[in-house]
């Protein structure tokens, strides 16, 4: 009888549906090499876009104190607070800052996820920390453009009495837009 169990267990796991225990063991080490890999990935490029996130925030937030054309004297008030150029200015200047932080804030956020492991015990599912990735590098995109803007609305709100420059300057930085735009139509057509 024992003779026949063991005969029996040894036949377990093969099979056209069964599997031998060492092939499966196999593909669970490739499967966990590629999961680190995909990890350490994600950690880099996380790293990466919170630095860029995190000087964009201090950027945007140091031109709110530097108004561009300076302070009234007398009252501490801005300059060209009238001027619609300076509105937009200030008006994307502050969308970006929240952007750019919010962007940190996430970043921060799937930091304690993946230190807490709130992902591999099912307490989160685990695309969420890409989906959040996802959120925040659209967030430091659009923060960029939106401290683009700030830059062009404070050159030509500061250069207004001459046009010409300030619209050659205006062009100039818009040029980043069609950069991006063309990189992303490269990038389109290779993947």
């Amino acid at each position: 009888m024992q003779k026949e169990i063991l005969e029996s267990l040894q036949d377990v796991g093969s099979g056209p549906i069964g599997r031998s225990p060492f092939v499966l063991k196999e593909e669970e080490k490739n499967n966990d090499e590629k999961n680190k890999e995909k990890e350490e990935a994600l950690s880099k490029a996380r790293e990466s876009h919170l630095v860029v996130a995190a000087l964009i925030a201090t950027v945007t937030f140091s031109a709110a104190f530097t108004l561009p054309g300076g302070y009234k004297s007398d009252r501490g008030t801005a300059i060209l607070a009238k001027k619609f150029a300076f509105i937009a200015f200030v008006i994307s200047d502050a969308i970006s800052l929240m952007l750019s932080i919010f962007a940190v804030f996430i970043h921060s956020l799937m930091a304690l996820i993946q230190g807490l492991e709130l992902d591999k015990y099912k307490v989160i599912k685990k695309d969420a920390t890409m989906k959040l990735f996802r959120v925040a590098t659209w967030f430091t995109l659009l923060s960029m453009y939106t401290m683009i803007t700030a830059f062009i609305m404070g050159i030509y709100a500061v250069l207004e009495s001459s046009r010409g420059l300030a619209i050659s300057i205006c062009l100039i930085d818009l040029s980043f837009l069609f950069l991006v735009c063309l990189l992303y139509r490269f990038l389109r057509k290779q993947f």
